[in-house]
């Protein structure tokens, strides 16, 4: 597989899939700051992954390349970590005002990077709809080579819709957005 982490500091998805694909195919890893790209790189030379290679790259930019799979973990207001990160409460409002529209900017950019038949993840550490299910609703809507797909937790659970919001006080764990892509033409 050829996989492409579009916001991948500090590494773990992308860790998370060499593993999964068990050290095998390529993975590019890519985030908007360059100083970031050293905690990939020692990420992955510590747990001895050698198919991640990374890139200071914009996901919102053009690329050439054709990926099996898509991860876009977009930036975000963060609220779903509140707890482990209270200075989020914080932020300037105004900056988080801009969300939504940057990550639908990288989800429409992305559309014709990934293979038909490929899937795009699409998430975020934020429980806000505005950030999660109205981003991916629009993008839907634009895109009609694209669906959103049903998927199931380790636990059992079934996101019939293609996405899933994990709540701390229901999923015991930090809030956070999951949505699965998956190009059909």
């Amino acid at each position: 597989m050829k996989v492409l982490d579009a916001c991948a500091a500090p590494g773990g998805k992308s860790f998370a899939a060499a593993i999964d694909m068990h050290n095998t195919g390529s993975i590019i890893s890519c985030d908007l700051h360059e100083k970031k790209l050293s905690l990939i790189n020692s990420g992955a030379e510590r747990l001895g992954i050698d198919i991640v290679c990374t890139e200071a790259a914009d996901a919102r930019k053009e690329r050439k390349e054709l990926f099996d799979a898509i991860i876009t973990d977009v930036p975000c207001s963060g609220l779903g970590v509140i707890r482990k990160k209270p200075e989020i409460r914080y932020k300037n409002p105004e900056e988080l005002e801009n969300l939504p529209e940057i990550q639908l900017a990288i989800l429409e950019n992305l559309t014709q990077n990934l293979n038909v038949g490929g899937v795009m993840i699409y998430s975020t550490c934020t429980v806000l709809k505005r950030e999660n299910e109205d981003v991916v609703n629009a993008f839907l809507s634009e895109n009609d080579s694209y669906i959103a797909e049903e998927f199931s937790l380790p636990n059992g659970t079934t996101a019939a819709n293609g996405m899933y919001t994990f709540w701390p006080n229901i999923d015991e764990t930090d809030g956070f957005f999951v949505c699965k892509l998956r190009r059909i033409k």
